[in-house]
């Protein structure tokens, strides 16, 4: 069989499966992955998303020796899956994705790997039961013994999921929440899925830069040490290129618009705390980080403050308050809600549920 690549670039979120028998049973490992506006885990054949022209055989065996800590020897290409993710039967495509799976021989006792909760030789019937996310109709029924080598799927999503994706990539909101409490097995993922799906490296750039404001230097300078290597080296900051005095103007514009009418009350209460808080948070937080609005918009900014808040936890009030700038920005309240269920549940217990608690107060 000659080397089969991914197109350069496809158009779609392209990844590459395994599928391995032994004993009549399947492999399978139990880890999370994005659906339904939120991060659920689920049960899957071993393998990943690829980068634009990454030999599928090679990229196989990677994600299989990082997920299972065995090595794998690809074969035959078995099925291939076409899907695209709508709002609705009639909706456009929000994105499309292709599935190369191909038969795998493997030896050896397998061991989760990171970000894996487990990984099981299972009966061919009970795989088929455990597969249930949204994706894997074709694949239970090329296990059931549908002789089709090629499918289409469309999987329908909610309209939050829709408008998440509509006005920030998910990915983001997800890179931000891993970037803030430092986990960098997740950030690692999502920044290579997200280069995959064709978000730029601006983007998450400007994602990660708007750490500093919330949790800091050093939550930053560790989240770019996990995604330089993963997204190149740097442009030039053009965005920074702005004198104080316009930086100063830039951040009091973009606070105004976070607060609206409230802007002036939050200023005066900034200033009760420490004068110095007051024009930090308008030259620094605003000025030098909120206003860069030349990749992401301010809308965005706001969607990923209300996931980097929530994966940080104990903070309500600046949570609310920022819940309540998107909508002042044109987010629905369900495009919130979906913004917070995107926050990874490895990012502590119970931060998800606290923050469902204060929608009701948007």
């Amino acid at each position: 069989m000659g080397t089969l690549r991914t197109p350069e670039p496809s158009g779609h979120r392209d990844g590459a499966f395994g599928l391995a028998v032994r004993d009549g049973a399947v492999l399978l490992v139990h880890n999370k992955r994005v659906t339904a506006g939120g991060l659920e885990a689920f049960w899957d054949l071993p393998g990943g998303t690829l980068g634009p022209g990454e030999d599928l055989a090679a990229g196989l065996a990677r994600e299989w020796r990082e997920e299972t800590g065995l090595e794998a020897e690809v074969g035959a290409l078995r099925l291939v899956v076409d899907g695209a993710k709508r709002a609705g039967p009639e909706a456009p495509a929000v994105y499309t994705w292709r599935a190369f799976v191909f038969d795998v021989t493997t030896d050896g006792d397998p061991e989760a790997g990171a970000g894996i909760d487990a990984v099981e030789w299972v009966p061919e019937a009970e795989a088929r039961v455990r597969l249930v996310a949204p994706y894997h109709e074709a694949l239970c029924d090329h296990l059931a013994g549908d002789p089709r080598t090629y499918r289409t799927l469309t999987w329908i999503e909610s309209p939050a999921e829709a408008a998440i994706d509509a006005e920030v990539p998910r990915h983001l909101l997800v890179v931000a929440a891993a970037a803030v409490v430092g986990d960098r097995e997740l950030l690692a993922r999502e920044v290579r899925t997200a280069l995959a799906a064709g978000i730029a490296p601006a983007a998450l750039e400007e994602t990660l830069l708007q750490v500093v404001p919330y949790a800091g230097f050093p939550r930053t300078i560790a989240a770019f040490g996990v995604a330089r290597p993963l997204l190149g080296a740097p442009a030039s900051d053009t965005l920074g290129e702005v004198a104080a005095e316009a930086r100063r103007a830039s951040g009091e514009d973009a606070f105004t618009q976070v607060y609206g009418d409230t802007a002036s009350r939050v200023a005066k209460g900034l200033r009760t705390l420490h004068p110095a808080l007051a024009d930090w948070t308008l030259e620094k937080a605003y000025g030098r980080v909120l206003a860069r609005t030349g990749v992401l918009t301010l809308l965005e900014r706001e969607l990923l403050a209300v996931s980097i808040l929530t994966a940080m936890g104990g903070l309500d009030e600046p949570l609310l308050g920022h819940m309540r700038a998107a909508v002042r920005l044109g987010a629905t309240p369900d495009m919130v809600a979906a913004a917070v269920s995107l926050v990874p549940a490895s990012c502590g217990p119970g931060k998800r549920e606290a923050a469902r608690r204060l929608l009701a107060k948007v």
